[in-house]
């Protein structure tokens, strides 16, 4: 297996996810010409990262689709799986759209100021079905991943892209409606799309799944087991996600608040569209890791990637091009600025550390070693918090507190996933081994 062939495969996962990333300084881009821009670019930023947090339990279901259905009887126990898990965050998204325990945990709980509260609340009702649609749609696109149609999914992030951009803009432009509601109706457009368009190429593989019968000899797969799979990923998920209201309490209990909320999601986009590469990663070392030759080959390219993405990154926070893309092209209120530089700047490591979690967490993976994933999380997130709320206690610049703390967060986790993937090499020689005698 060449370089070649990994960048192939990789170009339009990392497409997808560079798309997907985007579409949120398009919204941003949307909210910062209309009234009210700071208190509704904070409230989109706490819509977004809880509707992240509600939907943690099938982010996961890609890998677990595109490790686990292999046959009939795999692929129908995994549909039934993704629709229970698809009920239960539906049920969380409609409690937290439409009861007081959005109150209870954005002002009880993360001390929110009362008047961003509000600005999120019409978000939240508008969203409620967005982690059903996302679970479809992850569910399918491992089985895509998994007979190698990898372009399918970059055109659905196309397609997404264009409907949320186009969404965002039409009714900033010919309607009232609050910023945050805004963004919160173009992202459920826009998933509603691609997971139709997903559904509809994935047809050709489901069809060929369902007319493969389970090998001889070969254990059916259990719910038990697909719980054992998924669940260390689940929790991965939620942990990771966990990070986004440990760092925006500490940014709510600052005396500029209001600034900080507002200039975190415009800093943690332009960290997410950087990583993106990295996160795309995961997927085709899963699918590409059959040997030790392909392994010596993923292994180079892993550090050549995530060594030109931080690069880019450098260059991106510490030359003019940051300023224009703060200017012409998001018009982030210009008393933000400073406050967004000084976060990008210090964020320049994530992409490469990223790039790093998604080769070792695919390894932890293909040796059914998932529990370590979670366990490295856990670790991160103690350190996160501990780094933003202890810094900010000092007198530290919020903003500053928050990148440093995802940075420092994401090394210790690097460190412990390492290690993890050390002690249990032998088993990913035993993936190999399997690999071939299915051949």
């Amino acid at each position: 297996m060449s370089q070649r062939r990994v960048l192939v495969f990789w170009l339009p996962l990392a497409l997808a996810w560079w798309l997907m990333t985007i579409e949120s300084p398009i919204i941003q881009g949307v909210i910062s010409r209309k009234p009210d821009s700071e208190t509704q670019l904070a409230a989109f930023g706490l819509l977004f990262t809880l509707q992240i947090l509600i939907e943690t339990p099938i982010i996961m279901l890609l890998a677990t689709s595109n490790a686990l259905s292999r046959d009939r009887q795999s692929f129908r126990l995994l549909w039934r799986f993704m629709m229970c898990l698809n009920l239960l965050i539906t049920l969380v998204a409609l409690l937290m759209a439409f009861t007081p325990l959005l109150d209870l945990y954005l002002g009880s709980l993360l001390q929110i100021p009362m008047p961003i509260i509000e600005a999120t609340r019409p978000g939240m009702q508008i969203m409620v079905l967005w982690g059903a649609f996302i679970g479809f749609r992850r569910f399918h696109q491992g089985v895509i991943i998994r007979f190698g149609n990898t372009r399918h999914v970059g055109f659905g992030t196309v397609l997404r892209v264009l409907v949320s951009g186009s969404t965002a803009l039409a009714l900033g432009a010919v309607t009232n409606m609050a910023g945050a509601a805004i963004g919160g109706a173009a992202l459920m457009l826009a998933v509603i799309a691609e997971a139709l368009y997903i559904w509809r190429v994935a047809r050709p593989d489901v069809a060929s799944l369902l007319a493969t019968p389970p090998r001889a000899g070969q254990r059916a797969l259990t719910y038990a087991k697909a719980i054992q799979f998924h669940l260390p990923l689940a929790i991965t998920s939620l942990l990771t996600m966990l990070v986004h209201p440990a760092i925006e309490r500490g940014l709510a209990s600052t005396a500029d608040a209001e600034q900080n909320l507002a200039a975190w999601p415009v800093v943690f986009s332009i960290l997410l569209t950087m990583r993106s590469g990295g996160m795309a990663y995961q997927e085709v070392v899963l699918s590409l890791n059959e040997s030790e030759s392909h392994h010596r080959t993923l292994r180079n390219f892993t550090m050549r990637l995530g060594g030109s993405l931080s690069l880019f990154m450098l260059v991106f926070s510490f030359t003019p091009l940051i300023h224009v893309y703060l200017t012409s092209i998001l018009d982030v209120p210009a008393h933000l600025h400073t406050l967004v530089i000084i976060g990008a700047q210090v964020g320049v490591l994530l992409p490469l550390l990223t790039t790093l979690h998604s080769y070792f967490r695919a390894l932890l993976m293909l040796s059914y070693r998932t529990s370590a994933i979670y366990q490295a999380i856990v670790l991160g997130f103690v350190l996160t918090a501990l780094v933003v709320w202890g810094s900010i206690a000092l007198g530290m610049e919020g903003i500053l507190a928050a990148a440093l703390g995802l940075t420092l967060g994401h090394l210790v986790e690097l460190v412990y996933l390492y290690f993890s993937y050390r002690r249990g090499h032998s088993a990913l020689q035993l993936h190999w081994q399997s690999v071939v005698a299915a051949a």
